[in-house]
């Protein structure tokens, strides 16, 4: 009997089901021969292509090169399309719009005046950084002199007897905080 509302595919219906035990046996047999030809096909797969990636390898690709010539071959079909080079005419012809507007920009008085004034900014600011720069290396190597001049001193005040000069170059006068259990 049927259920209402709910029909049945083609492949569950019974109607061609064998009958009889020799044709179920017939298709036993049939299918254990199918399933060891698929099985013997997929060993003959892979025995395949482990002789293919032998061969690559020998031919020195590997997948990142396969990767790179597949998008190379890529990029040429894409190149050949109608879209790609109505595209490529169209860029064309903007950069090139582009920098006859840049080329005009930079000829015009307006650009040219601010260009010099920002020369002379820079040459302002760099003369003014440079002149920083040697006062304070001059100021360095004054303070280096001075104290190379000092302790030289103090090292002659030592040899001819001037311990007070040398005794204030090595060693300041501190005074002791006194102690309170004193």
């Amino acid at each position: 009997m049927a259920t209402p509302g709910v029909e049945v595919s083609e492949d569950f219906k019974t109607d061609d089901l064998p009958q009889t035990e020799e044709e179920k046996e017939a298709l036993r047999e049939e299918l254990k021969k199918t399933e060891d030809e698929i099985q013997t096909l997929r060993q003959v797969l892979v025995a395949r292509q482990k002789h293919a990636q032998e061969l690559k390898r020998k031919l020195g690709l590997n997948p990142l090169s396969e990767f790179a010539q597949e998008v190379n071959q890529g990029l040429e079909t894409v190149k050949k399309t109608q879209a790609y080079q109505k595209t490529s005419e169209v860029v064309s012809g903007t950069a090139e719009t582009v920098t006859n507007k840049l080329s005009d920009i930079r000829n015009s008085s307006i650009f040219k005046s601010f260009e010099n004034k920002l020369g002379s900014a820079y040459n302002s600011v760099s003369r003014v950084s440079g002149d920083v720069l040697f006062s304070v290396v001059e100021t360095a190597k004054m303070a280096a002199s001075t104290s190379i001049d000092h302790l030289a001193g103090a090292a002659r005040g030592n040899g001819n007897g001037d311990s007070t000069s040398a005794s204030n170059a090595t060693s300041p006068k501190t005074e002791q905080p006194s102690s309170p259990l004193s």
